[in-house]
């Protein structure tokens, strides 16, 4: 094939004189300048631009209104200047500096120290925004805000509801106390810690006493009462250090760091004893109840595990029944049997 040009292809066009290509762009520039800068004055998110100095070279009317600033053009004023502005009209960023000098010498820090960064922050009036800067060659800064409020307050309900049902996960519903799945982690824990350090550690295990006959006389409603009463009841006489539980039904599990066998016998002997001088009227007029437990130290139980422990602490419990109830037995390792401490 020829590949002469066709005399009827249109001709190529002639090619501009530097001067005139010069032009183009320049009419070019000053076009898309134009678009640019219009878009930016229309903006929904807020831009701004500062001189190597933080002395603002342009803002739109959105940045102007996230931060509170007056309507008057803030170009020709200093960045710090109208922190102060903001700070002392109660707008703008939140700060919990103890003073406005403070919070400036600590965004001085920040600022320009990249060439972009990104960071949220919070506003007095309770807005989130998401601001990035950009540092160019010769110093001059361009901030751009984001409201971000809707999606902080979404992630705001995500955390509360991860942690709601992280607490439902770890809480007894009934009882409103820490259920197994929270003591026999903080178990582990204190075992390790007992056995680290060489503090000693007791392990309680508790069960109301006749509480069936509750259920059958009284209701189930009413054995609810009684669950809830006994968790209230261990909850304000129990040490601050010491943690409760409820392994399941009318057992509860007393955790005692750093306490031997003789001061956890102490402290629920006197248990013993208060909840005998309380009446739930709730259930019944007059109406009294019990408990027995077992108790059972870290050091006698070998190996020193969780589930080693709790069977001790079992087994304490289990000849305190045996042996007339509303009783304190404490395990004893030597003979693997348990001894009754005294209640009154």
């Amino acid at each position: 094939m020829s590949s002469r040009k066709s005399s009827r292809d249109p001709p190529s066009p002639a090619p501009l004189a530097p001067a005139q290509a010069g032009d183009v762009d320049q009419r070019l520039a000053a076009s898309l300048s134009a678009i640019l800068l219009r878009n930016a004055d229309d903006s929904d998110n807020g831009i701004a631009m500062l001189d190597a100095g933080d002395i603002f070279l342009y803002h739109n009317r959105a940045f102007a209104r996230m931060f509170g600033f007056p309507d008057g053009s803030m170009v020709g004023k200093h960045y710090d200047d109208m922190m102060i502005w903001a700070y002392t009209h109660h707008c703008g960023p939140l700060i919990e500096a103890a003073s406005i000098e403070e919070w400036l010498c600590y965004v001085h820090t920040r600022q320009r120290s990249a060439r972009f960064r990104s960071f949220e922050v919070d506003l007095i009036d309770g807005r989130w925004l998401l601001i990035t800067e950009q540092v160019n060659a010769g110093g001059e800064m361009v901030v751009m805000c984001t409201d971000i409020t809707r999606q902080k307050k979404t992630e705001f309900e995500l955390k509360h509801a991860h942690a709601e049902l992280r607490r439902l996960a770890l809480t007894d519903e009934l009882t409103g106390i820490p259920n197994r799945r929270q003591l026999f982690p903080q178990l582990d824990i204190e075992l390790e810690r007992a056995d680290r350090y060489g503090y000693p550690l007791c392990l309680a295990i508790l069960d109301l006493d006749h509480f069936k006959h509750v259920n059958d006389r009284h209701g189930h409603a009413a054995g609810d009462v009684v669950l809830r009463h006994f968790a209230d009841f261990l909850c304000q006489h129990l040490r601050a250090a010491d943690m409760v539980g409820r392994l399941g039904g009318e057992e509860f599990a007393v955790l005692l760091p750093e306490t031997g066998i003789e001061e956890a016998l102490f402290v629920l002997r006197r248990m013993v004893e208060q909840l005998a001088e309380q009446t739930v009227d709730a259930v019944a007029p007059g109406f009294t109840y019990a408990f027995s437990g077992g108790v059972a130290a870290a050091c006698h139980a070998r190996p020193p595990t969780s589930q080693r422990l709790l069977a001790c602490a079992d087994r304490a419990l289990y000849q305190a029944k045996n042996g007339g109830r509303n009783r304190i037995n404490a395990y004893l390792p030597d003979d693997d049997g348990a001894i009754a401490c005294p209640t009154g």
